[in-house]
């Protein structure tokens, strides 16, 4: 088992040696991307929510408030 975690160990190690720390333009790329991402799962997110919430009022499962 140790040896198993030793070895998971060492290959974070090589990925981190390997990574490069992003320049200016990169990083806005990188903010911009992920900034898009969290809205769209956002988005996504509340209207499930909401389409959910109507369709179990509608049902008589939950009222409106």
């Amino acid at each position: 088992m140790s040896k198993v975690l030793i070895e998971a160990f060492k290959n974070m190690t090589k990925v981190l040696e390997l990574a490069e720390k992003p320049e200016g333009d990169e990083f806005k790329q990188l903010v911009k991307i992920t900034l898009l991402g969290f809205t769209v799962i956002g988005v996504i997110a509340f209207a499930i929510a909401t389409g959910l919430y109507y369709l179990m009022s509608f049902l008589g499962i939950a009222t409106l408030s």
